[in-house]
């Protein structure tokens, strides 16, 4: 897998800074429930859920019998102990949780946990898809306990990592496989060669070029569509991104067809400057911004740029395509006097919010491994979100998302979320130029990886049925 160096780790807390990270949880740990690469919620560590009548309290029954590696019972006060740990500032799963009103949150029992929320929220479920569950009063992570497929074995941050198979999975007789090791290779040639040779089995986030030219022999591509996207964004509190006809301007520029066709090679579709396509209540309805380059002088002009404007663009080897998007959008840019200077920042420190992120007033960006709308704007945009990288922070916002997510029917529920992406597509700080394909590539000799919309590898459900499926 791609890797993250310093920031590799199995701390649920910081999964979302590197699939390689994703994976590592997926192994150790369980949520209480789990998506499938259809869309559809599982039983994990939960085995019913339901909501009183106005979707405002959930009660979640617990699978009993389930024990932590190193032998104690799951129970109840695991999982109050981990949506509060989820809460705290900082943490990658503050968006997760962030709907709960913790202060009545409390077990009914061993094995039963009523979650009540601040405000309705019908698709709540979903937010705890991807939410690991840690044992009680944890707080070191260097030889994490789980209740996963998978024991932790040992951790070479930059290198790689082992688990061995858990004997005690409480989905009895899974996994299958005895070890899992994921290697950290930032090289893409590096991992092909691996993969060619026989000393992975797997490898996640195959550039374009690689699955259209270089792949061959005992080998097959694993490709699905789905709500992964990337983009450009703006810091809108940073000049010369406070003025909105730079941005508007700046969206004008872009020839999202031909970043698609260029840096992604046709791996993808055309996006239309707002994330969660394929998500419910996704607002396809809105008119496909296009290339316009006499108005976006005309804007630049209005902003006091009608000679010009030089930017910093960042960018980095996070993800395939990325620099090859920020290469081209430079030469897009000339034609509207816009001289884009690109400067390639290192891969483990991008989304180090310690170091490089969300320090960058101009930069690109790769989201995925959302289910709802509710949790990526919670997450992006909403006052103290953990990935606001626009440095949005509007109350108005704030009360559009609140409303949208406490919406009581799908009818409304489409209306409040038209109004939320109508602002971020008219004002917004981001530029979402493409939805990208999940590619990775797998040995004919593995059998279960089932490929899924969300994220590479199928990730969360699809890499863990690689090692789970009969």
């Amino acid at each position: 897998m791609v890797g993250a160096g310093k920031n590799e780790s199995f701390n649920p807390a910081q999964a979302t800074s590197a699939l390689i990270n994703v994976a590592m949880c997926c192994a150790v740990f369980d949520c209480l429930l789990s998506i499938t690469p259809s869309g559809r919620l599982r039983p994990m560590l939960a085995t019913s859920w339901s909501a009183d009548a106005a979707s405002e309290t959930w009660t979640f029954q617990l699978r009993q019998g389930v024990r932590w590696h190193d032998g104690t019972e799951f129970t109840a006060d695991d999982v109050l102990y981990s949506l509060r740990w989820m809460a705290k500032p900082g943490n990658g799963m503050n968006a997760n949780v962030a709907a709960v009103d913790l202060d009545h949150l409390k077990k009914t029992g061993p094995y039963t946990v009523t979650i009540p929320l601040k405000q309705a929220g019908p698709l709540f479920p979903y937010s705890l898809s991807m939410a690991w569950i840690i044992k009680n009063k944890t707080t070191d992570f260097t030889r994490p306990v789980g209740t996963g497929p998978f024991v932790f074995g040992s951790l070479a941050r930059g290198e790689r990592s082992t688990c061995r198979r858990n004997p005690a999975y409480w989905d009895t007789g899974k996994p299958y496989v005895n070890q899992l090791t994921l290697y950290s290779l930032q090289d893409d040639t590096a991992r092909l060669n691996a993969l060619l040779a026989g000393e992975i089995d797997i490898m996640a986030q195959v550039p374009a070029t690689q699955a259209r030219t270089q792949l061959y022999g005992d080998l097959r591509l694993i490709r699905s569509t789905g709500t992964s996207a990337q983009c450009f964004y703006m810091a809108v509190d940073r000049h010369p991104f406070n003025d909105v006809r730079v941005r508007q301007a700046m969206r004008l520029i872009v020839d999202r067809r031909q970043l698609v066709d260029v840096a992604l090679l046709g791996y993808g579709s055309v996006a239309n400057d707002l994330f969660g396509k394929g998500l419910p209540y996704f607002d396809g309805a809105l008119p496909q911004r296009t290339r316009d380059i006499r108005r976006a002088k005309e804007l630049l002009a209005a902003a006091g740029h009608a000679t010009g404007l030089t930017l910093n663009l960042r960018t980095s080897t996070v993800a395939p395509g990325m620099v090859e998007a920020a290469t081209l959008f430079q030469q897009q840019a000339k034609k509207a006097n816009v001289t884009i200077n690109v400067t390639q920042v290192d891969p483990t420190s991008y989304f180090d919010p310690t170091r490089d992120y969300l320090k960058m007033p101009f930069a690109q960006s790769f989201w995925q491994g959302f289910y709802t709308l509710g949790d990526f704007y919670s997450s992006s945009v909403v006052t103290g979100a953990v990935g606001d990288e626009t440095h949005w922070a509007n109350k108005h916002t704030d009360a559009l998302v609140a409303a949208a997510i406490a919406a009581p029917d799908a009818r409304a529920a489409q209306a409040a979320w038209a109004r939320v992406q109508a602002e971020q597509y008219d004002s917004g700080g981001y530029i979402w130029w493409g939805n990208i394909d999940n590619i990775d590539a797998a040995s004919n000799k593995v059998g279960g990886l089932v490929p899924g919309p969300y994220q590479n590898l199928g990730l969360p459900t699809g890499l863990t049925e690689a090692f789970l499926a009969s």
